[in-house]
């Protein structure tokens, strides 16, 4: 075996691979990589464009990612990198390494140094697609550049919907269970039902839609419910950590839910209402009405009215001391 030749070992097989350096404009961009999906996914015009535009739109669009703007100054300080791309040969497409290329690719139009002009890759020539998804599970799932839980989600997603592949591969090939799997699905699932591909709204359908136990089970058999949360979503009303807290609290109360789901009031309002307890629901019922009590309502009574009023108004008075005193004394014992 030569010294540039190695081999992986990949799903109980082992692939040839070798280590050299190529030229980086011969390499391209992987669409299907997970973070570089997620980064394209909002481009309503991606998919008309040229082979050679959506690896210019790919390029730019990775460069505007947080973490390769944090890689471009620690490649620089280092002249080069520290562990090397995998290509996948017969396409000449990055597996795993997208954002390190970018970076190389910048340095190499700003300065033109020839040291940015080829990349170290390990090249494997001889690999099938269920390989390449495992490759890209060991170093974005459980290794050390894991994807975000929104990239993580699109990868099962389209594995399961656009390539039609079973989830039970999936999980023995990436080694996410077929629970968690799902639930990645469903979230994106969502998104796409709803025409919402931003990725700033992911957490409004992961962390409150779907892995919220409690809103997951009644959306599910509450259909107005689901549209009225999704119009929220949409509309961004609120942040995903409030909705996550009122719509917790208002599904506890459901006569206070179903005003919710009708329209009735807002959601905020709706929790405001729903944090409260029924006593104090019911005292301050009474105080509303009391106070649309207006003084000509009272000049329009009649004498008889008026001494039935005073009646009414004597039966309040003891009634409330009647709570006063049980409050007062609750208190004094607390």
């Amino acid at each position: 075996m030569k010294l540039d030749e190695t081999t992986i070992a990949i799903m109980q097989e082992h692939v040839s691979a070798r280590h050299e350096r190529v030229a980086i404009h011969e390499l391209q961009f992987l669409p299907d990589n997970p973070r570089v999906y997620a980064a394209i996914r909002e481009m309503s015009d991606f998919d008309g464009l040229t082979p050679e535009e959506k690896q210019t739109r790919i390029y730019e669009r990775l460069l505007q990612e947080p973490s390769v703007k944090k890689l471009i100054p620690e490649i620089e300080r280092d002249g080069g990198l520290q562990d090397p791309i995998t290509v996948r040969w017969d396409r000449r497409q990055v597996i795993e390494g997208n954002s390190r290329l970018a970076v190389y690719r910048k340095l190499w139009k700003e300065t033109r140094d020839e040291q940015w002009a080829y990349i170290r890759c390990l090249v494997v020539t001889d690999l099938t697609d269920d390989q390449q998804t495992r490759l890209l599970a060991q170093t974005h799932l459980h290794g050390k550049t894991e994807w975000s839980p929104y990239a993580r989600a699109l990868f099962c997603f389209r594995w399961v919907e656009d390539d039609k592949k079973d989830i039970a591969t999936l999980a023995r090939i990436s080694g996410l269970t077929a629970n968690e799997i799902k639930k990645n699905v469903k979230v994106i699932q969502l998104m796409k039902d709803n025409n919402d591909a931003k990725l700033s709204n992911f957490s409004y359908y992961n962390d409150v839609l779907v892995r919220n136990r409690v809103i997951s089970s009644t959306i599910n058999n509450r259909r107005t419910l689901k549209d009225r949360l999704l119009t929220e979503i949409k509309e961004e009303t609120f942040t995903a950590q409030e909705m996550r807290k009122w719509v917790s609290a208002v599904i506890a109360k459901p006569r206070i839910l179903k005003k919710y789901e009708k329209g009735s009031c807002a959601l905020d309002d709706a929790y405001d209402r729903a944090k409260i307890s029924g006593t104090q629901q019911r005292l301050k019922k009474v105080r509303d009405r009391l106070e649309d009590i207006e003084k000509r309502d009272i000049d329009g009574l009649e004498r008889n009215e008026l001494r039935a009023v005073q009646q009414v108004l004597r039966q309040i008075r003891r009634k409330v001391k009647r709570v006063s005193d049980m409050i007062e004394n609750r208190t004094a014992t607390t």
